[in-house]
């Protein structure tokens, strides 16, 4: 589950065909800025065009300092944001390049301005839009500390997950058996000190959110959010698999949400499929499947989210595995009816490697253009 990236030599071989980047702030020369505990800012101009970057202490507990008190990195506290904003150059990529310091402490994602989405690879942020004026990020689950930010006016990019292994029609999908790369955690941590959705250790294999610990139940609120670009996809939907522990909704309550945001708007969808309650024991046995028409969002930039919520009165579990969205490339061609129904089928397990004889498991069957899933 890979994320287009843009490494800064990237964007630096990029700049000498077509395209331009400019280093907006580097840590080893990091001008001068103005302000004081709630707010800093500043002006560069770097290849003659001009960028006002700022801070705002934000949600943030603790006052600011200086982006450049430090001469190792700019410290983004948890919950404060900074921006930066020119009228002279469309910005398509902003590369956040970090400090390593105690192996990777504060390298994090970030809550993003409409329009952007990033995708974080070892201690490189990579930002894409399809052409913004302003680039707003918020460090909502810790600290991080910056190094340099190079931006970019390089056509391209996207949101889009692109790896070569996912077959025709798959925009992303992840098993959540191994890893949650990629997707936001969103913490209420004025409710408790809860952290989240994260993989299960144990089995099954899942993405799970419970927050039972320390021997009691404790009131949460936490979400877990990817960005997607569909821009260039038509049909769109979303499957994935749900599960509970110790308690056991028949139908959709507020404790576990699915929500999907574009623009300013976010809309709730509604799970039909639950897994039956077990006769005995404190976890249901099976996964439910739980298919969603997403095609109203058809080329919109969209983030789709889970909420998990509970008043820590019960305790309350909530599992989730094999997320697709899949979706029609466009410009691709639409198959004729006589094609998909005459195309030989491909499968892939969920990894998306293809399968030559696939039995006794989950497998995505390519026909056409067609793309759905099946059990063996």
């Amino acid at each position: 589950m890979k994320k287009i990236l843009l490494s800064l030599a990237a964007v630096a071989c990029a700049a000498t065909m077509s395209a331009a980047s400019y280093t907006v702030f580097d840590i080893a020369n990091g001008g001068t800025w103005t302000g004081g505990a709630n707010g800093y800012s500043t002006t560069v101009t770097v290849g003659g065009k001009t960028f006002n970057l700022s801070t705002d202490k934000a949600d943030s507990t603790t006052d600011l300092i200086s982006p450049v008190a430090n001469n190792y990195a700019w410290r983004v506290y948890k919950g404060s944001k900074f921006k930066i904003e020119s009228s002279e150059v469309t910005m398509k990529s902003v590369v956040i390049t970090y400090d390593d310091f105690e192996s990777g402490k504060y390298i994090g994602t970030g809550v993003l301005s409409s329009g952007w989405t990033g995708s974080l690879n070892e201690a490189v942020y990579t930002c894409v839009s399809n052409g913004l004026k302003t680039f707003e990020m918020q460090s909502a689950e810790k600290q991080v500390r910056i190094k340099t930010i190079v931006v970019s006016d390089e056509e391209g990019g996207g949101s889009t997950p692109d790896d070569p292994q996912l077959p025709d029609g798959i925009i992303y999908q992840n098993a959540f058996d191994a890893n949650l790369d990629g997707w936001v955690k969103i913490n209420d941590e004025s409710l408790s000190d809860f952290s989240g959705w994260k993989i299960n250790t144990n089995t099954p294999k899942c993405a799970i959110c419970n927050s039972y610990y320390g021997g009691s139940n404790h009131v949460a609120n936490a979400k877990m959010e990817y960005t997607f670009n569909l821009k260039d996809y038509t049909d769109c939907k979303l499957e994935v698999e749900q599960a509970f522990g110790y308690d056991f909704p028949t139908s959709q309550v507020d404790n576990y949400r699915l929500y999907v945001k574009s623009g300013n708007n976010t809309d709730y969808l509604t799970f039909a499929n639950f897994p039956a309650a077990p006769e005995s024991g404190n976890w249901t046995k099976s996964f439910a499947l739980n298919e969603f028409d997403l095609s109203e969002y058809d080329g919109l930039t969209i983030t789709i989210g889970f909420e998990y919520a509970t008043d820590g009165s019960k305790s309350r579990a909530w599992e989730l595995k094999n997320f697709i969205l899949s979706g029609n490339k466009s410009g691709s061609g639409v198959a004729s009816v006589d094609f998909e129904e005459n195309a030989a089928p491909v499968y892939y397990n969920l990894q998306g490697v293809r399968v030559a004889n696939p039995e006794n498991g989950i497998f995505i069957v390519v026909k056409g253009s067609k793309v759905s899933k099946v059990v063996r």
